[in-house]
Formats: C-alpha cells, structure tokens, sequence
C-alpha cells in the first residue's frame, strides 16, 4: 500500500466535473461548507440511529420490568379513573 497522497484535482457537482483551479474563492468556500454540513449531517443520522437503538431497548426493558414485577395494567374500564 502506498503512502502517497492522491492530489484531487477536480470535483464533481451537480452531475458535472470541475477543476478546482477554475473555481472562485467565493464557490470554494461555499463547496467547503456544503462539504463540512454533509458530513455533520451524517453524524447527526449516525446519533439518531445509536439514540433510536437505546430507546428500543429500554423499551423493552420497562416492558420486561413490569412483566418480572407483576404489575397489571389498569382494567379498561376504569382507565377514565
């Protein structure tokens, strides 16, 4: 495996392919932070599914709890009580 870095000299957006040496400033910047809010999007999705997996499984442990310790849920027709 080599440990050169590969330079990359274009970029793709939108479909079409440009050298980084004909963008402006002003569009690198803006790439840069297109780039930068993709990349924090995916950690925010990766949060959502680590926090979406821990609710699962206190779900399941409150429901398992309440099965161990006999606790009955409140007849139907007094749930108005």
């Amino acid at each position: 495996m080599s440990n050169e870095k590969q330079e990359i000299d274009s970029v793709n957006f939108g479909g079409e392919q440009y050298l980084l040496t004909d963008l402006t400033p002003r569009v690198m910047d803006t790439l840069n932070l297109l780039i930068k809010l993709q990349s924090q999007i995916g950690e925010i999705a990766f949060d959502l599914k680590v926090k979406q997996s821990a609710q699962l499984h206190i779900s399941t442990e409150v429901k398992t709890f309440i099965e161990d310790d006999d606790i009955k849920p409140i007849p139907k027709e007094n749930e108005d009580l």
